[in-house]
């Protein structure tokens, strides 16, 4: 199998476990935080960040290493635009997470704040138009691949 067939997959496989779980994990804790006690909510924080961090942290480093090598051990179908569109929403959904999202998780290991989860949950809507970028582009990109290896 050529380079760029390894980088394409792994591209495609990584992203998609990344999009899925993200959303997923992000539909369910921040709206469920809410109903946990403030006695017990630090310990329920952490241990589900530490729960977390090892099945997301290294596949994040692995989908934005892909998304760039694609740059330059692209499939020919795949057009160079949605290349860089993806790798861009990436590094944005990737520099938000470290810029805000994190600083805030910190605050909230320490403690139950309404104040700081409610400010997570309005972030998500930006959140998620990044990540639909990204997921639609991901999803053409695909297409682009299948229907060139069917021809």
């Amino acid at each position: 199998m050529e380079l760029r067939n390894i980088v394409t997959v792994a591209y495609f496989v990584v992203t998609i476990y990344m999009l899925g779980g993200g959303v997923m994990s992000n539909l369910c804790y921040y709206q469920s935080w809410k109903l946990v006690g403030e006695e017990e909510f630090a310990a329920v924080h952490s241990s589900v960040s530490s729960r977390i961090l090892p099945w997301f942290g290294p596949v994040l480093v692995l989908m934005l290493l892909a998304n760039i090598l694609l740059i330059w051990f692209r499939h020919p179908a795949i057009p160079m635009w949605l290349i860089v569109l993806t790798a861009a929403s990436n590094l944005i959904l990737v520099t938000v997470r470290f810029a805000v999202y994190v600083p805030i998780h910190r605050k909230l290991d320490k403690g139950k704040s309404i104040e700081l989860i409610d400010r997570l949950l309005k972030y998500e809507i930006y959140y998620y138009i990044f990540v639909s970028i990204t997921t639609i582009a991901t999803i053409v990109m695909l297409y682009q691949v299948v229907s060139s290896s069917s021809s």
